[in-house]
């Protein structure tokens, strides 16, 4: 985008620049024949002096006096009223030339006309083009370097728009969003919140169907299964009622089992299709994060990972999980840190977290990242133990 943006500003400056020195050469062309016009009429002004005094002298005015006074591009035409005209071109002089400027004054009873090719304006108006075309040079450059700071500029928002919307394909809702007044950035900024939001409510929903669908078909399937067994330890009931109660105990643990496993697949399944990858990716690269931001700390970090690291998941959440425990652990955790992520044969991931020690309290608001951590990960359907970065657990299904 950058590239286009600035390529577009340097040809529509060039492309100004350009109409705007057309109109001046245009313009110029007509100042410069003017003032040669001048220059030439002042030079006959002075050639008609001197050619007086000459006469008043009583010397004759032939070529070689004329050839004195002409200049190499010019032609003097002494034209006396009782004798031949006298001519005398410079060596540059071009009759041919197009537009030649010629002037005309009397001098007594002659007439002395100076003449000078066309070709002087032109030669002065290509110096004028050289000039111009190192303007335009230099123009080309100042555009092309205000033209990339502005383009950096605009499509500095859209640039951050697509790293939150590979965020959250990632399955990120704690998206970061540019702050802007460009309106179609506002407008997608607002799009990819409103996406954000949505994902935020689904694993809400999900979690709350998933305690009430645990709550609604447990309950009474173990109230059903006490009164059984208790019907089934009786003998004061005949031992076919009693066989029928403890076949019926087994079935209803089986319906139990199966409720169960219902309630996990719904927490089980890909919160964004397709954007799983392996435990072992996922853990090298936040690794990686935390090494950098406690590097920075002066602090030491060592990681592993354990189990089935083949295993998928949505990289979204863990992400977000993690980043708001580094948080809590360049916040209050001191020393150096151990990060272990463990998945077990049924895909839960469990994250653990210490250090050598935290630092003293200096507010209520130091577990702050621990408590948004908290909410995230029972939103997931996890729980996370302990108070301190110095030793923490963090246990999420498979998503």
């Amino acid at each position: 985008m950058r590239p286009r943006l600035t390529a577009s500003f340097v040809v529509l400056s060039v492309l100004l620049l350009l109409g705007a020195l057309g109109v001046r050469s245009y313009t110029s062309h007509g100042l410069l024949r003017t003032h040669e016009s001048r220059s030439l009429r002042a030079q006959a002004a002075t050639f008609a002096t001197a050619i007086e005094q000459r006469v008043e002298l009583g010397r004759p005015v032939d070529r070689a006096f004329l050839s004195a006074l002409v200049d190499t591009a010019q032609r003097l035409t002494y034209d006396p009223s009782d004798a031949a005209a006298v001519v005398v071109d410079g060596q540059e002089y071009d009759d041919g030339g197009d537009d030649p400027l010629s002037t005309t004054v009397a001098v007594g009873d002659a007439t002395l006309t100076v003449a000078e090719s066309g070709d002087v304006v032109d030669e002065l108006a290509d110096n004028d083009i050289g000039s111009l075309g190192f303007l335009v040079l230099l123009e080309a450059l100042l555009a092309a370097l205000v033209g990339y700071v502005m383009a950096r500029q605009l499509s500095g928002p859209f640039r951050q728009l697509a790293v939150a919307a590979e965020q959250l394909g990632r399955g990120r809702f704690d998206l970061d969003l540019p702050r802007t007044q460009v309106p179609e950035a506002r407008a997608i900024s607002q799009a990819l919140l409103t996406s954000a939001g949505q994902l935020q409510e689904r694993l809400a929903s999900e979690q709350t169907f998933a305690e009430h669908a645990s709550h609604v078909l447990r309950t009474p399937l173990t109230g059903l299964r006490l009164e059984l067994e208790d019907l089934a330890g009786r003998d004061d009931v005949p031992a076919d009622v009693r066989e029928s109660a403890t076949r019926s105990v087994g079935r209803i643990e089986a319906m139990d089992q199966v409720a169960g496993d219902l309630v996990a697949l719904s927490r089980r399944g890909a919160l964004v299709a397709g954007a799983e990858i392996p435990l072992r990716d996922l853990a090298t690269q936040s690794a990686q994060a935390w090494a950098d931001a406690l590097d920075e700390q002066g602090r030491a970090v060592s990681a592993a990972v354990e189990g089935a690291i083949d295993t998928t998941y949505t990289p979204g959440p863990v992400e977000h999980v993690l980043d708001l425990l580094l948080a809590d652990v360049l916040r209050r955790g001191r020393g150096a840190t151990r990060l272990v992520l463990d998945a077990d044969e049924d895909g839960h991931l469990s994250i653990a977290v210490s250090c050598e020690g935290v630092h003293a309290s200096a507010g209520p608001n130091d577990a702050i990242n621990l408590t948004q951590a908290r909410a995230v990960v029972t939103a997931l359907g996890g729980r996370i133990t302990g108070e301190t970065p110095e030793r923490l657990s963090v246990l999420l299904p498979r998503r």
